[in-house]
């Protein structure tokens, strides 16, 4: 079953971009949209890693994020 938009998550593992750590496991976030495709939903997630700071990543499964 999908999370729905605006569900409280948390990060599952560390979240890379490159050799870059963006995410780091356990960091909350709001799921912000969601795609829904033929194999699987992905996800837009807010991120708020360090307090009064943001990341937004697109593109994210339920493997990647976890209802908090």
């Amino acid at each position: 079953m999908p999370l729905e938009p605006l569900s409280e998550v948390r990060a599952v593992h560390d979240i890379q971009r490159g050799q870059t750590i963006v995410v780091k496991h356990g960091s909350p976030g709001r799921i912000v949209n969601q795609q829904p495709g033929w194999l699987a939903t992905t996800y837009t997630v807010e991120f708020a890693p360090v307090p009064g700071g943001t990341v937004t990543l697109v593109g994210l499964t339920e493997g990647d994020v976890q209802p908090s």
